[in-house]
């Protein structure tokens, strides 16, 4: 046991640590008691920080996580768990631009104080001017992650014909974001730019003309799959539920424009079920055959992609 959580109960440490399965209402009505008591205490404490951030977005209280978080990061500076526990709760809230730039300030102000910590601002505003210079349009490419999605939620109201060429060569890029390739191509739609693009990610290639795409969040497909979650889950286990419901339009959200495939719902309703199981220990009864394990296989990688790309 660290020292940082020594007066923690051990259960409460399990779930933090990712040994727990999902709370219940029951746990979650417990470990928030504990918590916010002990964030009474010592608000500067990184694990009540965590804990607090993590259990809030558990139970969809977005804004009291992302408060809870920012104010630690104000207080205390960068620190990578706090601002990876954030970004489910801003995912949720579709301010993913706002993380980003969240992301960008703190991690800025780390590198600044590493080199020369008197010169640290601890005034400045985390949130990006909306001007877009013209040195980021030409070179909005090279910019890190985090600049590149707040320069695209930038432009999305301008005229995006300039940057076609370059949206071409990051949609076809391997190596790039996936968040940044579904930003991009979000943009194409919106704009109903009528051409193909050749979109490469996660391993996947093919070819996508926007205006013959479903906008993100109209998928029938991945519709049917969270319909098939609730009939499972609704009354035998809720919060499992909310848990799963978020899980799966967040990766639908890095495939895009992709989907799941094989085309079939419910194999993909028994492979997130399998995945909670696994993940939370939730103990559900699925029978694994190897097509499932295959599917299983790809929620997982999608989920490790997921982490390595937000921050």
């Amino acid at each position: 046991m660290t020292e940082q959580g020594k007066h923690f109960p051990t259960n409460i440490l399990n779930w933090l640590e990712g040994k727990h399965q999902i709370l219940n209402q029951i746990e979650q009505a417990g470990v928030l008691s504990f918590l916010e008591k002990q964030y009474e205490l010592d608000p500067c404490d990184a694990l009540i920080a965590k804990g607090l951030v993590r259990l809030y977005t558990e139970m969809g209280e977005y804004e009291l996580a992302k408060h809870t978080g920012r104010s630690f990061l104000t207080m205390n500076g960068y620190n990578k768990e706090i601002l990876t526990e954030l970004a489910l709760a801003y995912m949720n809230t579709d301010e993913m631009d706002t993380y980003f730039s969240l992301v960008r300030y703190f991690t800025e102000e780390e590198t600044q104080e590493e080199v020369d910590s008197s010169k640290s601002d601890h005034n400045i505003i985390p949130f990006p001017k909306k001007l877009v210079t013209r040195s980021q349009k030409e070179n909005w490419t090279n910019l890190p992650v985090a600049e590149q999605l707040e320069f695209l939620q930038k432009i999305r109201f301008e005229s995006i014909e300039p940057f076609l060429d370059s949206f071409h060569a990051v949609l076809a890029d391997k190596s790039a974001s996936p968040f940044v390739q579904s930003i991009i191509f979000e943009l194409l739609q919106e704009h109903e730019v009528n051409q193909p693009f050749k979109v490469c990610k996660l391993g996947m290639e093919e070819e996508f003309n926007p205006v013959d795409v479903s906008f993100l969040g109209e998928d029938a497909f991945v519709n049917v799959i969270l319909d098939l979650l609730k009939e499972r889950l609704e009354n035998e286990n809720p919060t499992l539920l909310d848990q799963l419901l978020q899980t799966v339009q967040h990766h639908a959200f890095m495939l895009y424009p992709f989907t799941f495939k094989p085309g079939e719902a419910s194999l993909w309703k028994d492979a997130y079920l399998l995945f909670a199981s696994d993940l939370y220990g939730a103990f559900l009864e699925i029978e694994p055959t190897a097509e499932l394990e295959k599917a299983l296989s790809f929620i997982q990688n999608l989920e490790e992609h997921q982490q390595n790309y937000l921050l």
